[in-house]
């Protein structure tokens, strides 16, 4: 599928990214966070490539083309490759068109991936607004477990917490339809997701999928995959 620029009214830019398979939107946002994560490192590289390129050194274009590429590849990753990586810890091949992903699996893909040390946690439902509060303090993101009202459910990704006037929101990558939404959360009660709601936002292009009536209201049952503290 494809990645889709979105910007908050508070001023922030995020970058989300539409799911390939039906089911695979676990993958989806593991590569988000593989991407948010190591996003700082990349364009480093990238800026480093770009400056031997030019540099007149011998073979200063190659070089300098090869680390950008590889700055690229260090943080862009497929689904593909993630896929790979789950099937590696399931044991077994797995068909996201038919299945989604166990949350308790995703935990060694991130340290696969060079993220550290992860762990999935069931906070409850009343924990979930404080425990997202707290594992993103320091910029990490979190995946969060969505059920909805008419049965199913759906991964998403919280990159970013914003307080204003008293009250929280989080910033909710959605894989499925490549939007940014930002929701209300209150500690100590249910936080709820309308996929229904159509943010402001423009696409260039692109891959994405669009809800379905009628079953595109849910909540977040608890379950986190975040940072190992």
């Amino acid at each position: 599928m494809s990645w889709f620029l979105r910007l908050t009214r508070f001023g922030s830019a995020h970058m989300v990214r539409s799911q390939d398979q039906s089911n695979s939107c676990a993958m989806a946002s593991v590569i988000m966070i593989n991407f948010k994560m190591k996003k700082g490192a990349m364009f480093a590289g990238m800026a480093a490539g770009s400056s031997v390129s030019v540099s007149g050194i011998p073979f200063g274009s190659y070089i300098g083309q090869t680390l950008s590429q590889a700055s690229i590849n260090y943080a862009v990753k497929s689904e593909a490759e993630v896929i790979k990586l789950y099937e590696k810890v399931k044991g077994a091949s797995h068909d996201f068109e038919k299945n989604g992903a166990k949350p308790s699996f995703l935990p060694p893909i991130m340290s696969d991936l060079g993220l550290g040390q992860w762990e999935t946690a069931n906070v409850g439902e009343a924990g979930l607004a404080q425990a997202v509060i707290d594992a993103t303090k320091d910029g990490t993101p979190v995946l969060l477990a969505c059920v909805w009202n008419g049965g199913g459910g759906h991964a998403l990704v919280v990159d970013q917490v914003h307080t204003f006037m008293g009250k929280t929101y989080f910033c909710v990558c959605d894989p499925w339809d490549a939007e940014l939404r930002i929701i209300s959360a209150t500690p100590g009660s249910t936080v709820n997701y309308d996929g229904s709601d159509k943010p402001i936002s423009v696409s260039f292009g692109g891959d994405r999928r669009e809800y379905p009536a009628g079953n595109n209201k849910g909540k977040f049952d608890g379950r986190i995959v975040r940072v190992k503290k």
